[in-house]
């Protein structure tokens, strides 16, 4: 039997190949991380996993998206009481100056390709998640890894902006530099990368920034998340791929 789509349930063949970016899904669009966002999710909430499109709506269980993509955000929307933060639209949430009100708010918190492009302290950004969560919430999240140490592209970076396509950037000491081929992520938009997270670095991090507990992806082919290349590399994951994680307050 084909696989089904875990948000939609649309049956199709090409659920069935292991490429994270993009949209597989003929029918919603969403992609293997889409997918496996949803997964994680829902295993985390203690809810059997299966399409979303499929769930009863709960509007008692609070999530809180981090710029989640739009087709997906649709799903979470409809299956609980969820909103969406945008870069400019309300709810906005910046990760380095939480708002107090926001704190113990939410069953759930997706980060997803975020913490890469947060300005140093990651770590502060990691405890912010964890502040948005009541106790036994849960965070999904996910950064490219590499299996080696983290790397700070920019170390304590305190000023910057972009002029001609170089990175001007000013360190704690004062001292000014220059990138001429920064990491940009996004398409024609100008989101820096500050890192690339090693693997067991992010992990220590989430576990000493208000988390209990933290779980790597377990993939679910009949739901449209298969087995990616790494998945069976428990600590080496091979550089630049995106890592998913939940992690529970």
């Amino acid at each position: 039997m084909l696989p089904s789509c875990a948000l939609c349930g649309h049956r199709d063949a090409a659920l069935t190949q292991p490429i994270r970016e993009g949209e597989s899904c003929p029918r919603c669009g969403s992609s293997w991380r889409t997918r496996a966002t949803a997964l994680l999710i829902m295993r985390g909430l203690g809810i059997e996993p299966r399409p979303m499109l499929e769930l009863e709506p709960d509007d008692r269980r609070h999530g809180l998206g981090i710029s989640d993509n739009p087709e997906m955000a649709r799903f979470f929307h409809r299956c609980f009481n969820y909103s969406n933060s945008q870069l400019d639209v309300h709810p906005i949430v910046d990760l380095l100056n939480p708002q107090s009100s926001m704190q113990g708010l939410y069953d759930f918190v997706i980060c997803s390709d975020v913490l890469e492009h947060v300005p140093p302290s990651a770590e502060r950004a990691i405890a912010s998640l964890a502040s948005f969560l009541r106790p036994g919430g849960i965070a999904m999240v996910s950064v490219p890894v590499s299996g080696g140490e983290t790397e700070e592209y920019y170390p304590d970076i305190t000023d910057w902006s972009m002029l001609d396509g170089e990175l001007h950037w000013t360190d704690a000491s004062g001292a000014s530099h220059i990138d001429d081929d920064p990491e940009i992520h996004g398409g024609d938009g100008l989101t820096i990368a500050f890192r690339t997270w090693g693997a067991e670095d992010f992990e220590r991090a989430v576990l000493s920034n208000g988390f209990s507990s933290i779980e790597r992806l377990v993939p679910c082919p009949e739901l449209g998340v298969p087995e990616m290349p790494w998945s069976d590399q428990p600590v080496v994951i091979p550089p630049l791929m995106s890592g998913m994680w939940l992690a529970r307050r």
